[in-house]
């Protein structure tokens, strides 16, 4: 081996050593019991109007009312496709009539 590849080789030896260092740590860490808040407890959704944490998008914001993170229900989306399909179907129609 030349020096450039020793030199390699040791470098790659030294980084998983301490690699391996840092995941034995991290293994010995999660044994223990913790005393902090569990992070699932977070919230990680903020209100875009009012800035504060909010515990889910489906409900409005409590402080401020915004109502933007409330997702459609089924029956919603059904209307909606059912409306948008005969739409689109008179559309397609009023083409096909016009262009004959």
């Amino acid at each position: 081996m030349t020096k450039s590849k020793k030199a390699e080789q040791e470098k790659i030896n030294e980084f998983l050593e301490q690699t391996k260092d840092i995941y034995n740590k991290d293994d010995a860490d999660s044994t223990k019991v913790s005393k902090q808040e569990p992070k699932s407890l977070s919230k990680p959704y903020r209100c875009p109007s009012c800035h504060r944490p909010l515990a889910s998008r489906k409900e409005p914001c409590k402080h401020c009312g915004y109502k933007g993170y409330i997702p459609l229900s089924d029956e919603q989306i059904k209307k909606t496709k059912f409306v948008l399909f005969f739409v689109i179907l008179a559309a397609a129609i009023a083409v096909y009539i016009l262009t004959r």
